[in-house]
């Protein structure tokens, strides 16, 4: 594992808020910019300095129920929240620097028994689409009214998920046929569209994990997760690779969230894999230990493996400056650290080194997660670790709500 990197201190420790509410409740969403790290909280969204001091909020009407994972190149972002009684019905578009909520809008439910359900939310190519069990919309970034939208009745495709980043895709159903397209967030129209294998059954069992390069995590024969394909700049697939039971790509439990598997990266020609935890080497070691793999993104095949060490875990959490970033998450006596790992040959380099001493508090974190949100967040030399889950009113175990880490500047 690579060595070196800069010593974080602990920039500060954010409480879980008090819910007054018997069972835990969603908090999905959380943003970095070079001043502030934003989190979704108790019916509000809420904007903190790097030294822990509350810089803004946003009350909002109910608890948040979906969010953006992405911002535009401005900060703005966007999160869906119950208003009312009548489950997720309204969706915010705020800048994530000031905390300026920049405009809301009814989610449109329809006739839908089932409307409101399910919300898929993402901003892609400064375009807000969210889909729900039911209908789909997409606005402006700036507003407006809906670029596009689904009828009331009788539609041919429905939009079961959209993935948002540097470009806009969706996961088309149209009667069973299932696609994944890339559009023209000015009009809805697909710039090309590539056919999806017959063993789905159901377009939330895709996940985009990333638009540019295009990879999809794809869950066939009722497994969340059971293969990777990727796609070119064309609309052609690359290749398509399987995970069986041997790797952890750190998806949501159960389908939820269309960009929820947070251990699967891509840079390069790479997409970068974590393996399942297993026993030390030599079989002496009682602590579990894993690897991450690189798979070429053309051909499929393994290209390296880049061990965390002996007794450590790594998984990989984003990516910066061509490379992944990797997450070590700490043993009972040694911190957290974050490394580089290259697309070539998997060389490790040594970003950041969490304290020791709070080993125990960054442990309370798990990772690899299983909700909506990632658990932890890696920007600009800084590492978050947080929750998506707020605890109900009767739980003693209080974990704080995040931790940030990095050098004081």
């Amino acid at each position: 594992a690579g060595g070196g990197g800069s010593t974080a201190q602990r920039l500060f420790s954010l409480k879980s808020p008090e819910t007054h509410v018997k069972d835990t409740q969603g908090a999905d969403g959380s943003w970095v910019t070079g001043k502030i790290y934003a989190k979704s909280s108790i019916n509000a969204v809420e904007g903190y300095r790097m030294n822990g001091g509350r810089a803004w909020r946003i009350p909002l009407g109910g608890p948040v129920c979906a969010a953006s994972p992405h911002m535009t190149d401005d900060h703005r972002t966007a999160v869906a929240f119950q208003k009312g009684s009548g489950g997720c019905s309204a969706v915010a578009v705020f800048d994530v620097d000031n905390g300026k909520k920049l405009w809301e809008k009814p989610i449109p439910k329809g006739d839908h028994i089932f409307g409101g359900g399910d919300v898929n939310l993402t901003v892609g190519d400064d375009t807000v689409a969210l889909s729900w069990i039911g209908g789909f919309a997409a606005y402006g970034i700036d507003g407006g009214p809906p670029v596009w939208k689904s009828k009331e009745t009788g539609e041919t495709c429905e939009h079961e998920r959209y993935g948002g980043g540097e470009r806009l895709l969706v996961v088309l159903d149209c009667k069973g046929s299932l696609t994944v397209n890339r559009l023209d967030p000015k009009t809805g129209h697909s710039t090309w569209d590539v056919k999806l294998p017959r063993g789905l059954d159901d377009g939330r069992n895709v996940r985009v994990v990333d638009t540019d390069p295009v990879v999809l995590v794809l869950g066939t024969g009722g497994e969340t997760a059971s293969e990777v394909m990727t796609i070119d700049d064309n609309g052609s697939i690359a290749t398509t690779f399987g995970l069986g039971r041997r790797y952890e790509p750190g998806c949501g439990l159960g389908g939820l969230g269309g960009e929820a598997c947070f251990n699967v990266v891509a840079a390069g020609d790479t997409v970068y894999v974590s393996t399942k935890k297993h026993s030390g080497t030599g079989g002496s070691s009682l602590r579990r230990a894993n690897e991450v793999m690189g798979f070429d993104f053309h051909s499929g095949k393994t290209k390296w493996k880049s061990e965390a060490g002996e007794g450590r875990e790594i998984y990989p959490i984003g990516t910066e400056g061509g490379k992944a970033v990797a997450y070590l998450p700490p043993t009972y006596d040694k911190g957290g650290r974050v490394v580089s790992v290259s697309p070539d040959g998997g060389k490790q380099r040594g970003l950041l080194r969490l304290p020791d001493r709070s080993a125990p508090q960054q442990g309370r974190f798990l990772v690899p997660g299983v909700g909506q949100s990632p658990p932890v967040l890696y920007s600009e030399g800084r590492l978050f670790l947080q929750r998506s889950l707020l605890p109900g009113k009767y739980e003693t175990d209080k974990v704080p709500l995040a931790l940030g880490f990095g050098t004081r500047s």
